[in-house]
């Protein structure tokens, strides 16, 4: 469908020539109505009811004469006006034609609704961001998650992704390790994990209670890392090796993938320079022996201080985000610049980009920071600190469990090895955990609960999963029957006539349009919600279309929906990062 589009903007701003109006129609605009029956789009007309002075009903009534009276439409398109909305419907032949025929025509799998690479600008996305020696949280797979979506479908959308994954790898934390070490090193084993280094951090915090100068202690151990003193350096690497080993088995199983491992320690050589710039320009003023910057948000509303550099003259993380922004857009000089960090996150942000301001970078304009809200487990706190978080291996865990139980219960796996039962149960289990995540709004908190996110009904990852098997399913029967290969053709689009079948293709259309919308808002959520739009209409046509039958022809047209609907479901599902079973 979003080759209908142009045309449909291009004779709107036609209508719109009368230089009252000051407005130029852009794509993203254009909307859905939420009945199909009402038309393929929508442009909603309360903006110009301010131009036009009348109400937004009246407006769209005036738009659709305008543009029957230039003749600006082509003619398999229809203009109505329905309340304040100007509704456009598409010829159902022209809409059968170049909708079946961009979704099969293409090979076989990732073409439809993509971009050339590299087509389009430089887009520089920074996401996940653990924590070196602390496990991998649930909270952590919000950023994670959304950050791996925006980079797949800015990917397949043409754009030049780069992903940098900004480690927690310098801080305080590390002299506390480090001296964590000195007091308990010998309670670890001779391969410590990630856990390991919990327990020892959970220890010198408890210890901590007992003799507070520990805590002067970890000032200085940090103090001397940051003059690389060797000792306490190769404290630091150690756990740096420790924990990339448990963060990228877990990325493994998630198939997410950066262009770059760049933590806080990769622009410890910039801070001196860049904070002796800052007190030239005096950016930075000294209060209290710290060095702090007054800045405004975009809107020009003063922010509370800044510390850039902290009492006793060590850097602070957000020292070292101002150094990022800087060595990114001289590395990259990108076109968009997206920061997929948690909500809390919010002032730190404002303060980094006015930081950046007052240095003159007027690309700061391309920065956003994408807040992700967080997980709630009824009236569980979670604190490192405590040693009582839940990580993303504990809630693996127990949706793996849930999945097991599901399966066997639903007799699903039948006639399959062990082997085959268990790469489904696994690949269900990452299906209920990303789709969970993914398709709520991610700015929201989301509220766990293992029973709803492992069903197999309903809008879940699993549910998702279902439909494509089920599409791989009715196409291994077709071959059973004759049918060996599903191929577009066109004489065969005269049999597709039914409510559900035009439906099911108007919705596979869409793809294109909600891959946009998701990178625009920095949402998966557009992506997730037309997926589960494409398996409801899709469960629709199953149930009132009987695909394989007498009639030859027919069921050729039908395997033709069929098969399209395998192929947006298959490349929406990987886009937002869901694996695919072959059966269930």
């Amino acid at each position: 469908m979003e080759r209908f589009i142009k045309p449909i903007t291009d004779a709107l701003n036609q209508a719109l020539t009368d230089p009252t109006t000051n407005h130029v129609v852009d794509s993203a605009e254009m909307e859905t109505p939420p009945n199909p029956e009402m038309g393929d789009f929508a442009f909603p007309c309360f903006k110009l009811a301010k131009a036009f002075r009348k109400g937004p009903p009246q407006v769209a009534q005036e738009i659709v004469k305008k543009l029957t009276e230039k003749n600006a439409l082509p003619s398999f398109i229809t203009a109505t006006a329905a309340g304040p909305y100007v509704n456009f419907s598409i010829a159902t032949q022209n809409t059968l034609s170049a909708l079946l025929g961009n979704i099969l025509e293409g090979k076989e799998n990732g073409t439809y609704g993509s971009l050339p690479l590299k087509s389009r600008g430089t887009w520089v996305i920074e996401y996940s961001s653990p924590n070196i020696a602390k496990p991998f949280m649930i909270y952590h797979f919000r950023p994670t998650g959304l950050g791996a979506c925006l980079d797949r479908v800015g990917r397949y959308r043409g754009y030049n992704i780069i992903s940098i994954n900004h480690l927690g790898d310098w801080g305080t934390q590390f002299g506390k390790l480090y001296v964590a070490m000195k007091l308990f090193g010998a309670d670890l084993p001779p391969e410590p994990g990630i856990n390991d280094l919990v327990g020892i951090y959970v220890k010198f915090h408890e210890a901590i209670e007992k003799d507070p100068s520990l805590e002067d202690q970890a000032r200085e151990a940090f103090r001397r890392l940051e003059h690389k003193d060797p000792e306490v350096t190769a404290s630091w690497k150690k756990c740096i090796d420790i924990s990339m080993k448990e963060f990228e088995r877990l990325y493994g199983k998630l198939d997410v993938h950066f262009d770059h491992y760049w933590g806080e320690s990769h622009y410890e050589d910039q801070l001196k320079p860049l904070l002796q710039k800052l007190k030239e320009k005096e950016i930075i003023k000294e209060s209290e022996g710290a060095w702090v910057a007054i800045t405004q948000d975009a809107d020009g509303r003063e922010l509370p201080p800044a510390i850039l550099q902290k009492s006793d003259g060590t850097s602070i993380y957000a020292t070292r985000d101002v150094a990022a922004a800087l060595y990114r857009y001289e590395k990259f000089h990108f076109d968009r610049m997206t920061y997929v960090v948690g909500g809390e996150q919010k002032l730190h942000f404002q303060q980094i980009f006015g930081v950046l301001r007052k240095l003159g970078c007027e690309w700061v304009s391309k920065c956003e920071h994408v807040p992700t809200g967080l997980y709630r487990f009824k009236d569980l706190k979670m604190s490192t600190r405590k040693g009582n978080s839940i990580t993303l291996t504990e809630v693996w865990n127990m949706v793996r469990g849930r999945v097991d139980e599901l399966m066997k219960a639903r007799g699903h796996g039948e006639g399959l090895t062990p082997a085959e039962i268990d790469d489904i149960a696994e690949k269900v289990s990452i299906a209920a955990i990303v789709f969970h995540d993914l398709h709520a709004d991610p700015a929201r908190d989301v509220e766990f609960d293992v029973e709803r996110l492992a069903d197999f009904e309903g809008e879940t990852g699993p549910y998702l999963q279902y439909a494509h098997t089920r599409c791989l399913s009715i196409l291994r029967k077709a071959q059973e029957k004759g049918f060996k290969e599903v191929k577009f053709n066109e004489a065969r689009l005269g049999k597709v006539e039914t409510r559900e079948e035009i439906l099911l293709i108007k919705t596979l259309g869409q793809f294109p349009i909600y891959l946009e919308r998701t990178l625009k808002y920095g949402k998966a959520s557009q992506l997730a919600h037309f997926l589960i739009d494409v398996t409801k209409a899709f469960g629709a046509f199953y149930r009132e279309c009987h695909v394989i039958n007498d009639d030859r022809e027919l069921t050729e047209a039908r395997l033709m929906l069929v098969e399209s609907t395998r192929r947006v479901l298959a490349q929406g599902l990987k886009l937002i990062g869901i694996p695919l079973p072959d059966r269930m």
